[in-house]
């Protein structure tokens, strides 16, 4: 049996509410009709009656005057009695049982076929010297009659109502779920990946679907953003891995071609070489793959961080003087943390090996760390080359370099390094930011929180 689908079942749950309420109504209605109804044949056969007595006279003789009056008025059938019951003049109904008289007092009478409103008037004539009963009577058939017409118009009209409400309640479904299924269409064009840029873009009112139809569209764009980076991640993993690779295959063959035994050395150190920036590439790609997977687990403990950094800052003169720059390093002493420190060794020495890179030859390298009572503040700064401010924000993706030719050479780099900075810093719950002016150099700073017995 096939499944109804969400809209049909909507309509049927609002076709069966409409259902029950149009039930209630008319039950309703019938009921206060019915109310209604006898409520107006009782006043109109009390109006009657005493219309009637009104119009009754005495002659000179004291005898009634009988001739000129009207014993059936719009269903009310009238008569005049004696003041001991016995009957003068007028109509009464047939089949109407025997009923005692009652002054103003409204009785019901009747059989299994016919009930009757019984109405009576004690009252004496002007003039005249004897009391009278003026006696109406009215069959309940007529209020009856009126109440099984309304109840065949209502049973004409009901299942018209239930079918306009059937059908106004699906229009109704099928147009507020027209944006739903714009969503499925459009999640089925990027699911095929046909078409990633793909948007649903609803205009019009502000409700839950066009709230909803906004957070598809936003999670579509960041789809889009991650397959690009995606494909843009394997388009540089491919090129940084080709380049090392040609070079061993090149020194490779030269090595063994050659006969001489000092060039196949050269050969042998160069593929060692390549090998070792293809090894330390893979090392990192692993690595921030982990951290990705949130798999990539931290070695903590505390240690002076000021220590550590002074034996960074010495490890990096050698590099620094190989390029004639001056590094000045001014460090807080006594700031402790708990952290990773392979990973801390790792955040200096890409920060220090970068300002080298990108360094003035001759130039300044300014190395400082200090507390602020929350954090350990670190900042590397140079008087390099610097950065433009359309291509800052772009510094911290990986593989991204402000230099875009590609080299094989020592001084290449592999476009990861600030990328790892980013991720071991945020590992440990820090900030890193950076500030430059292109041609006069740029700023690197990062915090870490200090231990907690220290950051109270």
């Amino acid at each position: 049996m096939k499944k109804l689908s969400v809209k049909m079942k909507i309509t049927l749950w609002y076709t069966g509410l409409i259902v029950i309420i149009l039930s209630a109504i008319f039950t309703a209605v019938l009921l206060a009709t019915d109310k209604v109804l006898l409520l107006g044949v009782q006043n109109k056969l009390e109006e009657e009656v005493y219309d009637f007595a009104e119009e009754l006279k005495v002659e000179s003789n004291g005898r009634l005057r009988l001739e000129k009056l009207d014993f059936l008025k719009d269903g009310v059938r009238l008569a005049v009695y004696h003041e001991n019951g016995q009957m003068i003049t007028g109509l009464v109904a047939s089949g109407l049982p025997e009923t005692p008289f009652a002054d103003e007092l409204l009785q019901k009478a009747g059989s299994d076929q016919q009930n009757w409103f019984v109405y009576d008037f004690y009252f004496k004539p002007r003039h005249a010297d004897n009391f009278y009963w003026v006696r109406g009577t009215v069959p309940l058939s007529s209020a009856y009659a009126e109440r099984d017409k309304i109840l065949r118009q209502c049973a004409l009209f009901f299942p018209l109502l239930v079918l306009l409400a059937a059908l106004g309640g699906y229009w109704i479904t099928k147009k507020a779920f027209r944006p739903v299924t714009r969503i499925t269409e459009a999640a089925a064009q990027i699911s095929s990946g046909s078409d990633l840029s793909k948007r649903i873009e609803l205009e019009g009112a502000d409700d839950e679907i066009d709230t909803l139809a906004k957070t598809f569209d936003g999670m579509f764009a960041r789809l889009e953003d991650a397959f690009e980076a995606e494909r843009q991640f394997t388009d540089d993993a491919s090129h940084e891995l080709r380049t090392p690779t040609s070079v061993i295959i090149a020194q490779a063959e030269c090595g063994l071609q050659s006969p001489d035994l000092e060039s196949k050395q050269q050969a042998l150190q160069g593929v060692l070489q390549q090998a070792g920036k293809m090894s330390k590439l893979v090392n990192q790609l692993l690595q921030l793959s982990r951290a990705d997977r949130h798999k990539e687990s931290l070695h903590l403990e505390e240690f002076d961080l000021s220590e550590l950094t002074e034996m960074v800052a010495e490890e990096a003169q050698g590099l620094a003087e190989s390029k004639a720059v001056t590094l000045t390093a001014e460090i807080e002493p006594g700031i402790l943390v708990k952290a990773d420190q392979t990973l801390m060794m790792r955040i200096w020495l890409n920060l220090l090996t970068n300002a080298v890179k990108y360094g003035r030859q001759q130039g300044q390298i300014w190395l400082t760390l200090k507390s602020d009572g929350k954090n350990a503040v670190g900042t590397v700064r140079d008087d390099g080359i610097g950065i433009s401010a359309a291509e800052l924000p772009k510094i911290w993706k990986r593989f991204y370099r402000v230099n875009t030719a590609r080299s094989s050479g020592d001084d290449s780099g592999t476009g990861l390094g600030l990328a790892m900075v980013k991720w071991m810093v945020e590992s440990h719950g820090g900030t890193v930011s950076a500030v430059s002016t292109l041609g006069a150099g740029s700023t690197f700073s990062f915090t870490i929180p200090l231990r907690p017995s220290e950051n109270k």
